[in-house]
């Protein structure tokens, strides 16, 4: 089944994806556009907030990919940046010169921290949408764990801009 095809089939069942179809999306797309169109759902207002998105994500994420997402998410900090916010938990790993968080470390972060550090991240990095976007786009998997809303409105981004081009 082409990929439009398939894209329209999971709009059109937009309740009830097929796990199937949004697997192939995310895995056939390409990896800008998908990204683009998950940025554009996390800026929705019609989506939960940032922090909890992204809490949601670490949660359901494997190791490995925890360890990615909190990589991720403090590579844009200053040193010394996360020393106040949840609890101090990735203290000493902002910016890209320290040490990287491993999955041993990043078992031992909770969902709530990653909400508190996503805030931060935020509040602070302009682009920081964009960059959980192609996050996302570049692991398949968990575009899966977006929620039903936030992936529609990526799909629906996707498809409106593979039509125009």
């Amino acid at each position: 089944m082409a990929l439009l095809d398939t894209l329209q089939q999971i709009l059109a069942n937009a309740t009830n994806p097929n796990p199937q179809h949004v697997d192939q999306i995310s895995r056939e797309a390409p990896k800008d556009q998908l990204g683009a169109g998950v940025a554009d759902a996390l800026r929705s207002d019609q989506t939960p907030e940032l922090g909890d998105t992204l809490s949601s994500l670490f949660a359901n994420a494997s190791p490995q990919d925890r360890a990615d997402i909190l990589n991720m998410l403090t590579e844009k900090f200053g040193a010394g940046a996360l020393a106040g916010v949840a609890g101090g938990a990735l203290a000493g790993h902002e910016g890209t010169s320290t040490p990287q968080v491993d999955a041993t470390k990043a078992s031992q972060v909770t969902p709530g921290q990653v909400r508190d550090v996503a805030v931060a991240a935020q509040q602070s990095e302009p682009g920081i949408m964009d960059r959980i976007g192609n996050f996302y786009a570049e692991h398949p998997d968990l575009v899966k764990t977006l929620g039903a809303g936030a992936l529609m409105i990526a799909l629906a981004r996707f498809k409106n801009n593979n039509l125009r081009g």
